[in-house]
């Protein structure tokens, strides 16, 4: 890009936003497990803001209250005081938990308290996960649970949000039948009473869970795996090789200690053609991939770790981030209280839309655009002063918005921007290799941790989707909206936080397939040169 041969002071003078939404957004991943592990004291600002949490009169805001209460009292093993790590997320959370209701002088205002009183703890008991504070992601507590059956008596999904404020996207976990009776786990999501009630059927039916498998460094997928298995002891639980947390290294192990005996395990980095290095070994096969380049891991060991999954039986390959496919319409877990999607659907400050499924789809555009890209190019924020309403509406959406998002919603599948920027420029041949394992398997469709899924898929799709993001530009996959990401690409550079991207060895390169030219059945096609 052009800003690539100026000063990191001219890219923050030129571009200022951009860089701070990306910080932003990966300071709320990092500091939450460090503030929770770290000794705490009650500040005289955290506790005026809990009190006033406390002392709200709403119905709402009462709820929230209780709902800390329950989680500050929730039983634990980990050692520290569970009411003064609650003190920090309090601090930083209260805002956006009291505010609609004390102050829901706005329609925004009113739309997000209705949102809480409908996801608080008194509404929806059965939806309430009391150890929300290791992960502190909004919507909190409330862990509403979406059931699909992905394919008929195989292979189920269940679909969670995640994310931060109104920016609300499904976290998925798969669940795979084994052939000899019996449950395979994939990235574990909260173990709410609803959800383990739905276990607990599939298991009524194919047998116990026996193995809980976590394919991701990423937080967000780990830390549920030690609640879940307190839930399902008699499974074994498996973590990826080099076992290392993204963003922030926290010790799963010490940090939610309820792994039974003999767990965690380690998974090989491949279990191929019945290899038999895991229990699963001839129903499963998998291929990890890991990226290193950044000084997060001295540049050498991987920061980023996604591994791939191939059920041979159904021809599905189940995996977390490196591929998505999204659609016009948000997934049901996203609409079973659709408050957030209309706030996100505003154009411009306090015009929510009605509940129409039109509005549910513009509202899930926005919430893809800002959770994939970070600071979208068709967005700008206004600061009018009351900076808990502004987080929620202080948005104005050129109507461009919706080219960038029909743009990916038209692709068969992709790469995220975040790593086909950040992370796969530094390591495109082990990215590649990788992706060589996975297009070797035959398969027919894709489950991912986020966005849609399942969708169709084969071989050769992946292989152009993959091939796009190492070998084009940022501009050419994801146009002006790469710009911010290009920002925190070049600064990183100049920091030495990663390192200069490599190209593509000329070998890995995917050679073009011959085009097929359709020949008419009357013409007669001589065997020799010509």
């Amino acid at each position: 890009s052009s800003s690539s041969s100026s000063s990191p002071r001219e890219r923050r003078r030129r571009h200022p936003q951009s860089v701070t939404v990306v910080v932003m957004f990966a300071s709320s991943f990092a500091c939450a497990p460090a503030s929770v592990r770290a000794p705490t004291r009650r500040s005289h600002k955290a506790h005026k803001m809990m009190t006033m949490a406390t002392s709200s009169s709403s119905s709402s805001s009462s709820s929230r209250a209780q709902d800390a209460q329950d989680a500050a009292n929730a039983p634990s093993s980990v050692g520290f005081n569970r009411r003064q790590a609650l003190t920090a997320i309090g601090a930083a959370a209260s805002t956006f938990v009291r505010a609609p209701a004390a102050f829901a002088s706005s329609a925004v205002e009113a739309t997000q308290a209705s949102y809480f009183a409908a996801t608080s703890k008194a509404a929806a008991p059965e939806r309430w996960y009391p150890y929300w504070w290791a992960l502190p992601l909004a919507p909190y507590g409330s862990k509403t649970t979406a059931v699909a059956e992905a394919v008929p008596g195989e292979v189920w999904t269940f679909d969670q949000l995640q994310g931060l404020l109104d920016v609300l996207v499904n976290v998925r976990m798969t669940v795979a039948r084994l052939e000899g009776g019996g449950l395979w786990v994939h990235n574990p999501v909260a173990p709410t009473p609803e959800l383990v009630k739905e276990m607990r059927a599939l298991e009524a039916k194919y047998g116990k869970v026996k193995h809980i498998v976590v394919g991701s460094a990423a937080i967000e997928h780990k830390i549920y795996s030690g609640p879940f298995s307190k839930a399902f002891p008699n499974a074994d639980v498996w973590l990826p090789p080099k076992n290392w947390t993204f963003p922030v290294d926290v010790p799963l192990e010490s940090y939610v200690p309820f792994y039974p005996e003999g767990s965690p395990k380690t998974l090989p980095e491949t279990s191929l053609n019945g290899e038999p290095n895991v229990p699963w070994a001839n129903e499963i096969e998998h291929a990890v991939l890991q990226v290193g380049g950044s000084s997060l891991r001295n540049f050498k060991d991987p920061w980023f770790v996604d591994t791939a999954f191939y059920l041979k039986r159904t021809k599905t390959v189940v995996l977390t981030d490196v591929m998505e496919k999204v659609s016009q319409q948000a997934p049901p877990v996203c609409q079973i209280n659709p408050q957030p999607l209309l706030v996100r659907a505003m154009d411009e400050p306090d015009k929510v839309p009605a509940n129409t499924s039109q509005a549910r789809s513009d509202g899930w555009g926005k919430t893809v655009l800002f959770g994939l890209l970070f600071n979208p190019a068709a967005v700008e924020f206004k600061f009018s002063g009351n900076l808990g309403k502004d987080l929620l509406d202080g948005f104005v959406w050129d109507p461009s918005w919706r080219e960038d998002f029909d743009a990916l919603v038209a692709r068969p599948m992709f790469v995220p921007p975040i790593l086909a920027v950040l992370a796969f420029p530094r390591r495109r041949d082990e990215v590649k290799r990788w992706s060589n394992i996975v297009t070797s398997w035959d398969f027919e469709s894709i489950i991912p941790s986020h966005l849609d899924g399942p969708f169709a898929a084969t071989p050769e799709q992946f292989t152009a989707a993959i091939d796009f993001a190492l070998m084009s530009t940022p501009y050419e996959q994801f146009g002006r909206n790469a710009q911010p990401l290009l920002d925190v690409d070049a600064l990183s550079v100049d920091l030495k936080s990663l390192e200069v991207p490599k190209p593509l060895s000329p070998e890995l390169v995917t050679t073009p397939a011959p085009p097929v030219i359709d020949i008419p059945a009357d013409v007669v096609v001589s065997s020799g040169s010509e």
